[in-house]
């Protein structure tokens, strides 16, 4: 089995039985599940909390637990420097876009982009030229930005950003993105939240020729939730600016046990991972093969999607068979098998290595009687609003986010420009974002996104009012 630096010095820090006179406040007292103060509700909570500092490391970090632990990452996924996120891929988007971008100049950012790439852009003063991915042409879901999107930028653009894979699983050619950013002398950030497990796969953004890449480890493999690493190559980024960039995002006083979950993820990833992610893409291909016997479902994969597909992802589109993706979604909660998203048209279903083949092929049949179950007149595909918009960008994010601004109702805020941001979560793309034109169909889109779900980050949860920059 592989060094495991940090999980070993958290196991150490665990059998120490410490009582240190620093912080974390409940002193690590709840390991042994004794009677200290309020256990009967807090003991499973933080028995397992060990902090990095004082507790896996001691306040100097002499024992280079954590950097050890890096290092070791970046050897597998093929980096030359790793750092470990406590803040999940949120914080890896901010911290990495933050490293390749500039105050008032121009980079390139996949409009499907997560809304943390917003915070990144109010964080480094960058001004956002939209690139939109290719939509397809029956399913109208996006199939990836491509290379000549990139290759037609404006010459002053500091850096290419992308996602992929997107939320339902769609794959951009990373390594024709890559070619064409290189070409023009900017680096490309692939924000690959969803994939981590591609890197054990071969598969992953640097190996297909990305600068910088951020993946969650808590999402598609086995870490504790918030954790995440960002990745990169050197050559076209500064690895003393990037570390820079995450520290900034950072706090002060991470948790030792979340960080140990990265370092044992890679282990366990390193030595079982290549037969783990073998089972569960030929688990997830039976899937997708008996899902695809029902009459008028579509299970997107390759040969449908016109692009590559993340062989581990389930994308059920429904319109076909005339149930409701909220119908099903629910059924599927009722069951205690929430799915990853679901929308009239769409339901997403996310499978890692902890799920096992016998449930899946269990799982598929009672999706496909679930969906029978609500089967109703077939449907034309809608296109949904978030894989849509095309903004107007009148102030960069972060202009409009320190502005002077003023509420008026979002009936009324037409033509104003946004103040803030407009997410339906799930997937996390903003439908409105600060500097953004206000427009009668982004109004909207808004109400219809309130109506099936929640749309997150705005300051009024009714929905009713904006915050608008206030004009000079």
């Amino acid at each position: 089995m592989s060094r495991t630096p940090l999980v070993d010095a958290w196991l150490t820090a665990m059998a120490a039985r410490r009582h240190p006179l620093q912080v974390p406040g409940h002193k690590m007292q709840y390991l042994d599940g004794s009677a200290a103060l309020g256990a009967d509700l807090l003991v499973q909570l933080v028995r397992d909390d060990v902090p990095l500092q004082g507790g896996v490391d001691d306040n100097a970090f002499s024992g280079h637990y954590l950097v050890d632990a890096e290092d070791l990452w970046a050897q597998e996924v093929g980096a030359d420097h790793s750092r470990f996120l406590v803040g999940g891929s949120s914080q890896g988007n901010i911290a990495a876009l933050s490293a390749v971008a500039r105050p008032g100049l121009p980079v390139a950012v996949d409009r499907t982009s997560h809304r943390s790439t917003q915070g990144a852009l109010v964080v480094s003063g960058a001004r956002p030229v939209w690139i939109f991915p290719t939509l397809h042409p029956e399913f109208h879901l996006p199939i990836g930005v491509s290379p000549s999107q990139v290759s037609g930028v404006a010459d002053d653009v500091t850096a290419a950003f992308v996602t992929s894979p997107s939320y339902i699983g769609t794959l951009c050619d990373v390594r024709g993105l890559a070619g064409a950013a290189h070409e023009r002398g900017i680096p490309l950030v692939v924000d690959q939240a969803w994939g981590a497990h591609l890197a054990f796969l071969g598969r992953g953004g640097l190996s297909e020729g990305a600068d910088v890449l951020v993946t969650s480890v808590h999402k598609a493999l086995l870490g504790y939730s918030q954790t995440a690493v960002v990745s990169m190559r050197d050559g076209r980024v500064d690895r003393a600016h990037l570390d820079r960039c995450v520290d900034l995002t950072a706090t002060t006083s991470p948790s030792g046990t979340l960080l140990a979950s990265i370092d044992a993820t890679r282990s366990v990833m390193e030595r079982d991972g290549h037969a783990a992610l073998e089972r569960i893409i030929d688990a997830v291909a039976g899937v997708r093969r008996r899902l695809a016997r029902v009459p008028g479902l579509v299970v997107l994969d390759d040969d449908n999607a016109d692009c590559a597909v993340d062989p581990t992802k389930i994308t059920l589109l429904l319109p076909g068979t005339g149930a409701s993706g909220l119908d099903v979604g629910d059924a599927l909660w009722d069951l205690g098998h929430g799915p990853e998203s679901a929308d009239r048209d769409t339901v997403v279903l996310t499978v890692t290595v902890a799920d096992e083949s016998a449930f899946l092929a269990e799982f598929a049949e009672t999706l496909a009687g679930i969906v029978e179950a609500h089967r109703g007149d077939a449907r034309a595909f809608a296109p949904t609003a978030v894989w849509q918009v095309e903004p107007e960008v009148v102030l960069t994010p972060r202009e409009a986010f320190f502005a002077r601004h003023r509420r008026v109702r979002l009936a009324d805020a037409v033509g104003e420009v946004s103040a803030e941001q407009f997410c339906p979560y799930p997937p996390g793309v903003p439908l409105l974002a600060p500097g953004e034109r206000v427009t009668r169909a982004t109004v909207e889109a808004i109400r219809a996104a309130g109506l099936i779900g929640r749309v997150a980050y705005s300051s009024d949860p009714t929905l009713e009012t904006i915050e608008i920059v206030e004009q000079p």
